[in-house]
């Protein structure tokens, strides 16, 4: 996890006015991916508890418009996506080492009854140091929502308001493109079923000389799961051998976010270069 020194120097290399005056200049903080996961339920100390988060202004408070990045963990953090979205943000620094978010919400067609009319204009947060590299999600931050009426809210909303309006961007073209590889809060690792594994058999285009005997999956952001699966191989006459096939494959699945008869249209995929934040957990929960 970042330190809050680090954290501070990060926001106040962002050029904006403070609270008190108009705000002119705009930047995007550094799109670092961030990891975020709710208060952890063991035993050890919650940051809310170690620092209680009161909502006043930090010392030098400034006004930070939020990254895509921000705005996309904000969306997991509230379980919203899709029907509803975060389309712009303000971050302003709260005591150590809490941060406020303020997002304006945007509602698309939906069959879930989301409307203009039931969904708030604005939705309000707490963080703490929410920048992360895409493998820290061992350390992942707390985040939360939080009301309206305290001091860094209320600077934040302000400073939202005197953002234009912003288009949300088009949805994905397919459910496949909003897989992102974010963990979703509380990301623990599940045992993979034999019929899932036989299913991922079919999409890895295996089975015979090269078998999926098990595997562990995590989930991912919206309705998406990681899957790690370790490989065997069987004699054959095809060239296979334990050296030129990898010990492990990765896939990302809809299907057990999915009941009966709807899992018919389940999506799976296999995972291609680069690994992203839930495959290195998938894969630490295999290996564990």
């Amino acid at each position: 996890m970042l330190t809050p020194l680090r954290w501070l120097g990060t926001a106040l290399a962002v050029v904006v006015l403070s609270g008190c005056g108009m705000y002119s200049i705009w930047n995007e903080v550094p799109a670092r991916q961030p990891e975020f996961t709710p208060a952890p339920t063991t035993a050890a100390p919650d940051d809310r508890t170690a620092h209680p988060y009161t909502g006043e202004l930090g010392e030098d408070a400034k006004c930070v418009k939020a990254s895509k990045a921000v705005l996309a963990d904000m969306e997991l953090a509230a379980q919203v996506g899709g029907a509803i979205t975060y389309p712009q943000g303000v971050l302003v620094k709260s005591n150590e080492p809490w941060w406020t978010v303020v997002v304006a919400t945007a509602v698309h067609a939906n069959n879930n009854g989301f409307t203009r009319d039931n969904v708030a204009e604005y939705a309000f947060f707490a963080t703490s140091s929410p920048y992360y590299e895409p493998e820290d999600w061992e350390t992942a931050g707390v985040t939360w929502p939080v009301t309206d009426n305290t001091e860094s809210a209320r600077m934040a909303l302000a400073c939202l308001k005197k953002l234009p309006a912003v288009k949300p961007d088009p949805g994905p073209k397919s459910p496949i493109d909003s897989y992102t590889g974010k963990l979703a809060p509380r990301a623990t690792c599940r045992e993979v079923s034999a019929e899932l594994l036989a299913k991922l058999e079919q999409v890895g285009r295996v089975g015979g000389a090269i078998t999926y005997p098990s595997g562990r999956m995590v989930r991912a952001n919206k309705s998406w799961w990681t899957v790690a699966v370790a490989t065997k191989v069987h004699p054959n006459g095809e060239g296979y051998t334990s050296d030129n096939v990898p010990a492990t494959a990765l896939f990302v699945t809809d299907a057990p976010s999915l009941r009966g008869s709807e899992r018919a249209g389940a999506h799976y995929f296999p995972i291609k270069g680069k690994r992203d934040g839930a495959a290195a957990k998938a894969l630490a929960c295999l290996r564990g």
